[in-house]
């Protein structure tokens, strides 16, 4: 299966394209909401925008983790992570 990414500049000119908003105002729209999200997250450690989903952050623990290629072993340290869970709408839409 092959990934497909979305980049920033993706959005900014579908969002122009189909809005027909200046390239800079799509800008400030992006970065906005992105903003907001990171801002949520820092603050109450998760974000729920309702018919879309919930983003949270995961305390990953500091563990033993070994290279596959050269088997070397090494720790991992402990770190912060973001998981984001579907909406039951969002759901639906992708599985019609």
């Amino acid at each position: 299966m092959k990934r497909s990414n979305i980049s920033k500049n993706e959005l900014l000119k579908t969002i122009n394209s189909n809005l027909g908003t200046p390239l800079s105002l799509s800008k400030k729209i992006i970065n906005e909401i992105l903003n907001i999200i990171i801002e949520g997250l820092n603050s109450e450690n998760f974000v729920k925008i309702s018919g879309f989903g919930t983003f949270k952050i995961l305390d990953k623990k500091s563990r033993i983790g070994r290279n596959p290629k050269t088997g070397k072993i090494h720790e991992i340290k402990a770190r912060r992570t973001v998981a984001f869970y579907p909406s039951k709408k969002f759901k639906s839409i992708i599985n019609e």
